[in-house]
């Protein structure tokens, strides 16, 4: 992959982490979860609690496939794991938005 990718990939992937980790902590909701005012919401601890696991499976696999791909395009090629963990990544990030969408349809 192009380099800045997987730079992105894994900045995504640490910052998705560090606020999942900080809104479970403050029981505070921000834009990035929400993708509008946070005022709406029905009951913000559920949603938290709904979504907190999940978003720290994305984020780990956000950061680790930035972290790989950096590695298969710098150091060293190891296409052998690349493919298997793209079709996972893929996965991980489908299964993150149908989780994501059923748990708002549920607290909002």
């Amino acid at each position: 992959m192009i380099i800045i990718f997987d730079i992105v990939f894994f900045a995504y992937g640490v910052y998705t982490v560090y606020a999942a980790i900080s809104m479970k902590k403050n029981q505070r909701l921000t834009r990035f979860f929400t993708g509008r005012e946070s005022d709406a919401i029905r009951d913000a601890r559920g949603y938290i609690d709904a979504i907190y696991g999940k978003t720290i499976v994305m984020g780990s696999m956000a950061a680790l496939f930035g972290a790989l791909g950096f590695v298969n395009d710098c150091v060293t090629p190891v296409l052998f794991v690349m493919k298997p963990l793209m079709l996972l990544f893929l996965t991980v990030v489908i299964w993150f938005g149908i989780k994501l969408n059923q748990a708002k349809r549920k607290f909002w």
